[in-house]
């Protein structure tokens, strides 16, 4: 990817006459590219977990494509130092040329122990990965029903409405868009979640299926509670749960990113459930977020106070509360937002559980049809130019929250 002022820069100096577009217009360019090109990461990303055995063919494809025109570069060079006779220097080039004719227009040969089929969708969900066979078996029986595809541009959950249903994605982007930004969801996320949780609270925003296709489980207040009454799952659950109330509610009170804010709900808050009878005591600049049920605050004059659920504070004085069963509580400091907030990478787990595609083997296409006709000289530089390292890949992932610990590619030919 190459950054789209550089682009347009380069336009520019080829065609001098557009050096006159108002500068306004030009950043409108400039930020329309530059939105495609975080579309382009999204969907790249989410086909590498997604479709795992789709990703490993054309990445095979592609550096196999690369490696060629690369070494093309340094056959050009040995003949140009006189090293390589005319006959032999075209030889070579036809054989690399026949070869990269057949890795673009060649048919996928698999191998014989490879079967052709796609992990199973329950298998991508990070929440039953601790779970034992037999557990996950039960819970892919039960949710089996719940499946379902849903078309590009299919708005599953309208803004300010009551939600019956939320949706646990698996496959695909769901874009969430409110008055003023987008969000966007991939695996693992549950879209809607929290207005299916508080009966009281209509739709955030708008949810539509955004890139492609998206496989999705549905689900409804009955699974919901089940999967709050699973102790190995709750408390992800929770953190999911947690995760969309705050974004959505509470975005301006603090300067986390939703992938920070996600970070900080799994690894720095301080995480109460069902705690009864349990009193905490606050120190100044913590806060304290009570997800569900009630709890009592005391004040200075020991007069309690009852708190009712979606209660977030900052606390400016040391304060008392008192839990009871009913209550689900998230308390964290403000230096622990500091530490995420000044994370400016993360890292996405494109797990490699899934037993039924392990150890994939690079795949190779056949030579298929006649390659079309050869000349050294035809060789052009165009097509022998090594391609350039992306320094704005990783500009752009960070820009979405995502770092290049991913062993994602930083030299991409055309997709």
């Amino acid at each position: 990817f190459h950054s789209a002022k550089a682009r347009l820069d380069n336009i520019q100096v080829e065609f001098p006459e557009l050096s006159n577009i108002y500068g306004r217009i030009m950043k409108e360019v400039c930020d329309e590219v530059k939105m495609y090109q975080l579309n382009a990461v999204r969907v790249l990303l989410d086909l590498q977990q997604s479709y795992r055995l789709c990703w490993t063919i054309q990445m095979t494809r592609r550096c196999a494509q690369m490696l060629l025109k690369y070494e093309s570069v340094a056959i050009i060079q040995l003949y140009e130092t006189g090293m390589l006779e005319e006959n032999e220097y075209s030889h070579i080039l036809e054989l690399i040329e026949n070869k990269l004719f057949s890795l673009e227009y060649g048919n996928i040969q698999m191998p014989e122990n490879q079967k052709k089929r796609l992990e199973n969708p329950f298998d991508l969900i990070p929440y039953f990965r601790l779970f034992s066979s037999i557990e996950k078996k039960q819970w892919e029986s039960l949710m089996t029903m719940k499946h379902k595809w849903c078309q590009p541009g299919t708005i599953l959950i309208q803004r300010q409405q009551r939600v019956t249903t939320a949706y646990l994605i698996v496959r695909g982007i769901v874009r969430c868009k409110d008055d003023a930004t987008s969000t966007y969801y991939k695996c693992g996320s549950i879209v809607g979640i929290d207005a299916l949780f508080s009966e009281n609270s209509l739709s955030y925003g708008t949810y539509t299926v955004d890139g492609g296709l998206v496989e999705a489980y549905s689900i409804d207040t009955i699974l919901l509670n089940w999967l709050l009454s699973d102790e190995k799952i709750s408390r992800s659950i929770y953190n999911e749960l947690a995760l969309h109330m705050i974004m959505n509610n509470y975005k301006k009170s603090f300067n986390l990113t939703h992938p920070q804010l996600k970070l900080l709900l799994n690894e720095k808050v301080v995480f109460y459930k069902n705690q009864s009878d349990l009193t905490i005591e606050l120190e100044a600049n913590q806060r304290l977020f009570l997800l569900s049920g009630t709890m009592i605050r005391y004040s200075n004059d020991e007069e309690e106070i009852t708190i009712d659920s979606l209660y977030f504070i900052l606390t400016d004085s040391p304060a008392t509360y008192k839990l009871n069963s009913s209550s689900v509580v998230y308390i964290w400091t403000l230096e622990d937002e500091d530490i995420c907030l000044n994370i400016k990478k993360f890292k996405i787990n494109f797990s490699s559980e899934n037993n039924r595609v392990d150890h994939l083997q690079p795949f190779y296409p056949l030579y298929v049809g006649v390659s079309s006709d050869f000349s050294p000289r035809r060789y052009s530089s165009l097509m022998t130019h090594p391609m350039e390292h992306s320094s704005q890949l990783q500009f752009m992932l960070s820009e979405i929250g995502i770092s290049n610990e991913e062993n994602i590619p930083t030299k991409l030919t055309s997709f």
